[in-house]
């Protein structure tokens, strides 16, 4: 509590804690009396809105916000994973904080943790996942990031598979990672949101000109698909046999999942997505374990491509 309380500008009311610790708002008012006792100079704010809320001084937390050594190696650690997937500049943002943790430790509780953090880096690892690599110039996000947070228009030179680079003015929303990488926008003559790869493009200049970006939830957009690639969502339903059903009810499919475990021992899984293909390309990892009961045309798409790929690979080569 007293390190949410600290990194806060505003502070947090009790509702607020309580949701951020997972309390109820009586015990996050037993918790701020505690707290009260151990930091006098713990205080608050009454908001326009009438609502109180609670702030201690950064200066205050003495020993409290010494970084410990495990939350660094975390750190170092995911930016290792980051590195793995090919994302550098991800990667660099995570060590910049990790060294700016670091930078709090007077020098001789820097010497004593430093052991620490290497040895708990080596006692994790990256597990390898085959996918595609994105490969784009390392300083193209910085202008992007600052274009979406700024909301002003972009002009791109993008490169498209079947014609030469062409230049394009687009509103920028967001950028999606995983695979390649993908940027969120629309072009100033159709608002429809579409995807940019990130590789295809060569260049990156942010505009004066702003758009007006609306109520957007790029979370809430990249939810309604199963993957990278936006289709009009359906209701899809799946049923896992009984023997992987134990398995598969602690598998995310889609954030949007309910599960029903049957009296059979079966579980049936209900989401709604759009991205059939990629779906179709996952649920093949299951074998016949997993069953398309809804949408037919998922289930019938699903047979097609199976059906390719078998006759695909009956030829000798």
């Amino acid at each position: 509590m007293a390190l949410l309380l600290a990194s806060s500008q505003v502070g947090m009311s009790i509702d607020e804690l309580g949701q951020a610790l997972d309390v109820s708002r009586k015990t996050a008012e037993r918790l701020r009396d505690v707290l009260a006792e151990e930091f006098p100079a713990l205080e608050y704010t009454d908001g326009d809105d009438r609502v109180r809320r609670w702030r201690l001084p950064t200066g205050r937390l003495g020993p409290i916000a010494t970084p410990r050594p495990d939350v660094v190696a975390a750190v170092e650690n995911v930016a290792r994973n980051c590195e793995a997937r090919g994302e550098p500049d991800r990667a660099d943002l995570l060590r910049e904080a990790a060294s700016a943790l670091l930078v709090r430790l007077r020098p001789e509780a820097l010497r004593r943790v430093e052991p620490d953090i290497e040895a708990l880096m080596e006692t994790e690892g990256t597990a390898m996942h085959p996918g595609s690599r994105p490969d784009f110039p390392a300083d193209l996000l910085q202008p992007l990031r600052h274009a979406i947070l700024a909301v002003r228009k972009v002009e791109l030179l993008y490169e498209s598979p079947s014609t030469s680079s062409y230049g394009v003015i687009v509103c920028p929303y967001g950028v999606l990672r995983g695979g390649r990488g993908w940027l969120v926008a629309h072009t100033e003559a159709n608002p429809e949101m579409r995807l940019w790869r990130l590789d295809r493009i060569r260049a990156a200049t942010e505009l004066e000109q702003g758009f007006d970006r609306g109520d957007f939830d790029l979370q809430a957009y990249a939810v309604e698909s199963f993957g990278t690639f936006p289709e009009p969502p359906a209701e899809v339903v799946l049923r896992i046999a009984p023997d992987p059903a134990e398995n598969a009810q602690s598998w995310l499919f889609h954030p949007s999942q309910t599960t029903t475990r049957k009296a059979d021992g079966s579980l049936l899984i209900r989401f709604r997505a759009g991205g059939t293909v990629e779906m179709c390309w996952h649920f093949f990892t299951w074998g016949d374990a997993l069953t398309i009961l809804a949408p037919d045309s998922l289930r019938e798409q699903m047979a097609e491509l199976t059906r390719q790929a078998a006759t695909h690979h009956q030829k000798q080569p």
